[in-house]
C-alpha cells in the first residue's frame, strides 16, 4: 500500500506535494470521516500556491468529509452578473479593515513532546515537519506550560519545599529532554518565525493556602514575591538554552473553579488579584530582570466571563497599561454570544483578543469518546469557531495538545481529550485527524500580519466565511459548508469582480488570489 500511495503526487505551481494516506474512521453516523496516516517513510504534505502571471486567476484549496484532503485547483475571474447564484453569495472588500493577524498554533505540553519522542527519529521528523515545516502546516505560535500541567505524566515543581530564596530553582528532565529540543527544532524549521507563549498551571503547593495543588486553592499572600520571581527564574532558564518569549499569561483560568465538575490542577486568582498581582509583582519584577519586552496577557478564561474580568483588571489604569492583550478559552463558546468579543474589544480597543486553548473530546462536554480518529465533525466544530472568533475580533487562534496518544493522554488527572494529532507509538505511526486540516487552512494561508477584511453572506444557510488580506498582497478567502450537499456560491470582489464556485459538502475550503 505505501508504495503505490507514494507515487500519487500532484504539482501545485511548480510544487510536488504528497497525497493523504487514508484510512476509514471506525465510528458512525456525524463522527464518520477519514485520517491520514503517516510513518518514518511517508507523509502527506501541504501545497504552496504562489502569485500566478494571470491575476486573474484564483486558486481554491478544500477538503472535505469524503477524503480530500488540500486539493488544489484553480480558475479565473468572470463576469457573472450579482443574482447568477443559486446557493448563496458571498461580498469581499479589501477596503474595509478590521484585526491583524498575529498567528495560528498549538500547545506543547509534557504530553505531547512525550508522545513525539515516543516516535522513531524519522516518524518524529515528519510530525515536526507537518506542523512547522515548509511542506506543513507552518504554525506561527507555540504555548507551553511553566512547569507542568494536567496534560504530563506527574505533576512537579521546580523548585523544593519552602525554597522561598528559588536557590535551588532548576529545570527538570520535561524541559531539558523533551519540550527544549523540540521547541528548538521547530524554530529552525520555520527560520524562527515562531511566537512563544507561557504561563503557569500552579505554584508549588506549599505557596497556597491549604497546601495543595488543587484549584481551589488561592496563593498565599507573603509569596506573591516569591511567584514573581518563579517566572524570571524561568524565563531566564530557557533564555540560557538560547529560547526567547513573545508573551506570557498570569494564570491558566483562575475562575475555572467555579464551573468545573472536578478539581483540577491550578490557582484560583480573582480578577482583583490578578491586576494587583500584575502591577505590584510581576511587571516590576520582569522589567528589574531585562524581560520588560515581553508581551503580558490577562485572562486565559472562557468568554463568558468577559468584558467583566477586564474590566476590573484595567480600572487599574497601570495594569492596562502594561497589559497587551486578552487571552480567552473556547470551552464555552457554543452557550454564549460571540457579541461578547466586540463588547470587550469596543470597551478596550488597544488591546488584542487572542484566543489561547481549545481541544474537543472533554468529559464535561458529554462525549462518549476522547479519541474519535477521523471524526469531520470535530473538525467542523474547529473551523466554526476559528471563522466566529475571527469575525468579533480574534487575532489569534490555538489548539491545545499538538500531539497525543490514542487514549487522549498521558495525563496524570485522566483528564483526556482529543488532538489533531494521535500518536500510535507501538506501530510507529501518527494519524492527522480532519481538525489538523481545519487549522492548516487557516495557518497555511492566513500568516502573521495578515488583516482581516470585510466580507458578507447572502442566503447562506449552513455556511459560514471570513475574509483576510495577506502580507503577500493577496485576499484569502475561508468557507466552511456545513451542509451535507453541494453549494453554488458566487464571490463577488469589489476591486477584481466575480466566480462561481462550487463548494462540496462538509467541506472547508480556502480561496486565495492577488
Amino acid at each position: 500500500m505505501w508504495r503505490v500511495i507514494i507515487l500519487i503526487a500532484v504539482s501545485v505551481a511548480g510544487v510536488t506535494t504528497k497525497s493523504c494516506v487514508k484510512r476509514r474512521s471506525e465510528s458512525t453516523g456525524d463522527e464518520d470521516g477519514h485520517y491520514c496516516v503517516c510513518n518514518a517513510t511517508y507523509c502527506d504534505t501541504t501545497p504552496h500556491v504562489f502569485k500566478p502571471r494571470n491575476l486573474e486567476r484564483y486558486f481554491l484549496i478544500t477538503s472535505n468529509k469524503d477524503g480530500l484532503r488540500f486539493h488544489v485547483s484553480s480558475n479565473i475571474f468572470r463576469n457573472f452578473t450579482p443574482n447568477d447564484f443559486s446557493s448563496g453569495k458571498i461580498s469581499v472588500n479589501r477596503r474595509q479593515r478590521y484585526q491583524d493577524i498575529i498567528g495560528f498554533g498549538g500547545a506543547l505540553t509534557d504530553s505531547a513532546s512525550f508522545n513525539i519522542f515516543s516516535l522513531s527519529k524519522h516518524a518524529n521528523n515528519n510530525l515536526m515537519k507537518s506542523y512547522f515545516g515548509p511542506g506543513g502546516i507552518e504554525y506561527s505560535m507555540i504555548r507551553m506550560p511553566m512547569a507542568c500541567s494536567d496534560f504530563s505524566w506527574r505533576p512537579y515543581s521546580y523548585l523544593m519545599d519552602n525554597d522561598t530564596s528559588l536557590s535551588n530553582f532548576s529545570l527538570t528532565r520535561e524541559d531539558n529532554f523533551y519540550k527544549i529540543p523540540i521547541v528548538k527544532k521547530a524554530l529552525r524549521m520555520r527560520n524562527g518565525k515562531i511566537k512563544l507563549l507561557t504561563l503557569p498551571w500552579s505554584p508549588s503547593s506549599w505557596m497556597k493556602t491549604d497546601n495543595t495543588t488543587l484549584n481551589e486553592n488561592s496563593l498565599r499572600p507573603e509569596y506573591r514575591r516569591v511567584w514573581a520571581d518563579y517566572f524570571v527564574k524561568y524565563l531566564e532558564a530557557y533564555q540560557n538554552n538560547s529560547i526567547e518569549f513573545w508573551a506570557l499569561s498570569i494564570q491558566n483560568e483562575p475562575a475555572s473553579y467555579l464551573y468545573t465538575p472536578f478539581e483540577i490542577y491550578g490557582l484560583r486568582m480573582t480578577s482583583k488579584a490578578q491586576a494587583n498581582f500584575l502591577v505590584n509583582y510581576l511587571s516590576p519584577a520582569l522589567k528589574k530582570a531585562g524581560f520588560g519586552h515581553i508581551k503580558i496577557l490577562i485572562g486565559e478564561e472562557q468568554r463568558q466571563f468577559f468584558p467583566e474580568w477586564a474590566e476590573v483588571i484595567f480600572q487599574n489604569q497601570k495594569a492596562r497599561n502594561e497589559t497587551y492583550g486578552i487571552a480567552v478559552h473556547w470551552y464555552y463558546d457554543h452557550l454564549y454570544s460571540p457579541n461578547i468579543l466586540d463588547k470587550t474589544k469596543e470597551l478596550f480597543p488597544e488591546k488584542y483578543i487572542l484566543y489561547t486553548e481549545a481541544c474537543t473530546g472533554l468529559l464535561f462536554h458529554n462525549y462518549d469518546k476522547r479519541v474519535v480518529l477521523g471524526s469531520w465533525l470535530r473538525g467542523e466544530r474547529y473551523a466554526q469557531n476559528i471563522i466566529e472568533t475571527t469575525t468579533h475580533f480574534a487575532s489569534s487562534w490555538i489548539d491545545w495538545n499538538i500531539a497525543l496518544d490514542l487514549t487522549g493522554g498521558p495525563n496524570w488527572q485522566s483528564n483526556f481529550v482529543d488532538s489533531p494529532i494521535i500518536v500510535n507509538a507501538s506501530a510507529d505511526e501518527f494519524y492527522k485527524q480532519p481538525m489538523f486540516y481545519v487549522l492548516g487552512h487557516f495557518s497555511k494561508y492566513v500568516p502573521p500580519g495578515s488583516v482581516r477584511i470585510s466580507s458578507t453572506l447572502a442566503r447562506s444557510e449552513g455556511i459560514d466565511s471570513v475574509a483576510f488580506f495577506t502580507p503577500d498582497n493577496a485576499t484569502v478567502l475561508v468557507i466552511l459548508n456545513r451542509n451535507e450537499v453541494n453549494k453554488k456560491i458566487l464571490i463577488e470582489d469589489f476591486d477584481k469582480g466575480t466566480i462561481k464556485i462550487n463548494v462540496t459538502a462538509k467541506s472547508i475550503n480556502t480561496i486565495k488570489y492577488w
